[in-house]
């Protein structure tokens, strides 16, 4: 077991904000591979998410954005457990990071759950027509419509899509992400989006 020089470490700290005993396990764990290291610690960080999931979240931030041109505007809540944490400067800049993301990237659902059953309903027949005529077998176009459907999440669930600033991650696991880096369950509440 070899223990990593402090650059290593404070260059896998400045990457994943964990600290810097979890960095070193993660750098130990992963032989010293930056990246096997943050995705350690990015499993570790959804473990921890998944713990928190079920505590309730009664404080945390309403932030807004306009855009430049003053034709969009965005009003995000973003909640989490304790004031503490909803002064935290992180957790408010990830409120910012949400309302920028919502005003460029347009969904219209937090999350896949909040799709209302009459427009999934829809989805799927709009790709069980153009299949139809495929000759496929059930299995398959089952599995097609599966991967339509979250590729619909993935453009109109805020959750599910990839984040502007990191498209190698969605939303759900930048939150993730905060949840195991400031200790507290977070949620978005609610969104609104506005467009002239």
């Amino acid at each position: 077991m070899t223990d990593y020089s402090l650059e290593k470490i404070k260059e896998l700290r400045s990457k994943t904000g964990v600290s810097i005993n979890e960095c070193r396990k993660a750098l130990i764990e992963s032989n010293g591979d930056i990246n096997k290291a943050i995705e350690i610690l990015r499993k570790r960080g959804q473990k921890v998410a998944l713990s928190k999931q079920n505590r309730q979240t009664k404080n945390g931030v309403v932030s807004a954005y306009i855009h430049s041109n003053k034709r969009i505007g965005v009003l995000v809540v973003l909640t989490c457990e304790t004031d503490f944490v909803a002064r935290n400067k992180e957790f408010q800049e990830l409120a910012h990071d949400l309302a920028l993301q919502i005003a460029a990237a347009k969904p219209k659902w937090i999350s896949p759950d909040d799709i209302p059953s009459d427009v999934l309903n829809k989805e799927r027949e709009i790709y069980l027509a153009e299949l139809k005529d495929s000759k496929k077998p059930k299995e398959i176009i089952d599995k097609i419509i599966e991967g339509k459907l979250k590729k619909f999440y993935s453009e109109f669930c805020l959750l599910e899509q990839p984040f502007i600033k990191d498209e190698k991650i969605t939303i759900k696991q930048l939150i993730t992400d905060k949840i195991a880096k400031l200790g507290e369950n977070i949620k978005i509440q609610e969104f609104t989006r506005y467009e002239i």
